[in-house]
């Protein structure tokens, strides 16, 4: 990682556009807090699939690896009523770690009037929640059986006031079709590292229609206080699609001490 990453940045660094047949930035180069990757420039808008994700490119074969983002149109499009405001959570499949995150923080932010949905950027569309999330929720009381995936839209990240992503690169990909959700997007890990230590005076200071858009906004005036994790494989969260108990429990592990941070901070300013 070079001496020059700072993924608490304020303002996009902007880069030379790259080549039309180059697919991916360099690990190096790019800023998860900051970054407007040069893509967002392509005349066709569609997410790519993570590498993250063990088995999920093989469904795809024979099909285009871009998946279209759909700009609004179906689900996501009429928001539901949420004062305390929305948050989205985004992985890729929408089956393991996104619905995992959502449904334990839904869980535990009951009550305080805050909208907590999922989606993915390469959605296996209607399909249940994997039964090892299923079974990791179960264990802490937590109902998934009326869980579908679904498709991410930008309609639906614009209606969020706060997105956080299983990994940096969905991060990435979230930013790429939605740049104007540059400063409400986080890695869910960053986002629980920049927010610990947030009282509720800092976000009563902050503009912002709901508690969450304010927490938001206090989060960014913290960029200068907090060191980021310096390798993506210290901020993402494992995919266990199509994998064993051991590699469900890893993603449990990852996911929520920030679940727990989190909603801590929400509950304490709420």
């Amino acid at each position: 990682m070079s001496d020059d990453f700072d993924p608490f940045a304020d303002e996009p660094r902007w880069r030379p556009s790259r080549r039309e047949n180059e697919q991916e930035q360099t690990p190096h180069s790019f800023d998860p807090w900051a970054d407007l990757p040069t893509r967002a420039s392509r005349r066709r808008h569609g997410l790519e699939l993570p590498t993250d994700a063990p088995g999920l490119g093989g469904m795809w074969q024979g099909d285009d690896a871009s998946l279209t983002l759909d700009r609004g149109a179906g689900q996501g499009s009429e928001p539901s009523p949420a004062p305390g405001g929305r948050i989205l959570v985004v992985c890729t499949g929408n089956v393991c770690r996104s619905p995992y995150i959502h449904l334990r923080l839904a869980a535990e932010l009951d009550g305080l009037g805050i909208e907590v949905t999922s989606a993915g950027t390469g959605a296996l569309v209607g399909y249940p929640i994997d039964q090892g999330s299923a079974a990791l929720l179960g264990a802490v009381g937590v109902d998934s059986s009326a869980f579908r995936a679904r498709q991410l839209t930008v309609q639906m990240v614009e209606d969020a006031d706060l997105v956080v992503t299983a990994t940096r690169a969905h991060r990435r990909l979230v930013v790429q079709e939605a740049p104007s959700a540059l400063r409400k997007t986080f890695a869910l890990i960053d986002f629980a590292d920049l927010i610990e230590g947030v009282d509720k005076s800092a976000v009563e200071t902050q503009r912002g229609a709901t508690l969450v858009a304010r927490l938001v906004a206090a989060a960014g005036a913290r960029r200068h206080l907090v060191h980021a994790r310096p390798g993506d494989e210290d901020a993402d969260i494992v995919d266990p699609f199509k994998q064993g108990a051991q590699v469900f429990a890893r993603m449990e592990r990852q996911a929520s001490p920030a679940v727990a941070s989190v909603s801590a901070c929400i509950q304490k300013i709420s």
